[in-house]
């Protein structure tokens, strides 16, 4: 009886950091914002749970599918985005995070096109993918809300290609999915493609970084 509660004792330690990781669920498209390239021109917003924003009137006097200024939701709950846009501004056009625009986090570069992810975790850590397409180019700009409110910039692919390849390599970015702890993304470069796995570091509090060439 003694050898059987041992060997219980030493299966749940063999399992229990398992147990206890993080754990991401696998990414769901809540919503998407963007530039209009059209004639209309103004901020389009997809799928927002809530939206107040004025109508852009700036080329169509009775444009009413467009907006200029305002804040958006994507999401109901706790774990709610949102996105704080101006198109009247050359910098500084969306402002994602928070209700309270001070606790927002600003892409760098005024990309076009953003499609808004989340993935929630099992430690209340939820994580904002932003999948970023313009001309040719894809690539990811990850934030976060933290057990304690705050939101931060986590990954941006940007950098990663500067880090990896080069400042000025043409990389392409896409299909992210969990695994785990884990954040995975493909990549295709100059005829070469492959992973780069953002694994999730408790003591850190932050993800490390590790490439797979296929």
């Amino acid at each position: 009886m003694r050898n059987f509660l041992g060997l219980i004792l030493c299966v749940c330690l063999l399992f229990s950091g398992n147990c206890f990781a993080m754990q991401f669920s696998q990414p769901v498209k809540i919503g998407g914002i963007c530039l209009n390239q059209s004639t209309k021109q103004g901020i389009s917003v997809e799928d927002a749970s809530y939206n107040n924003g004025d109508y852009y009137t700036g080329v169509l006097k009775n444009n009413r599918s467009t907006y200029g200024k305002g804040v958006a939701r994507f999401g109901n709950d706790k774990d709610a985005l949102y996105v704080h846009y101006n198109y009247y501004t050359d910098l500084g056009k969306f402002y994602f995070g928070d209700k309270d625009k001070q606790n927002t986090i600003v892409p760098p570069n005024i990309i076009t096109i953003y499609d808004i992810y989340k993935i929630r975790s099992n430690e209340g850590i939820t994580i904002y993918p932003l999948y970023r397409f313009y001309s040719a180019e894809s690539d990811y700009f990850i934030i976060g809300r933290r057990t304690d409110g705050r939101f931060v910039k986590y990954i941006d692919t940007k950098e990663i290609t500067k880090r990896y390849f080069g400042e000025n390599t043409h990389v392409i970015y896409k299909n992210l999915s969990t695994q785990g702890d884990t954040i995975i993304i493909d990549y295709y470069s100059s005829g070469t493609k492959g992973k780069f796995y953002f694994k999730w570091d408790d003591k850190a509090q932050w993800f490390s970084v590790k490439q797979v060439i296929n």
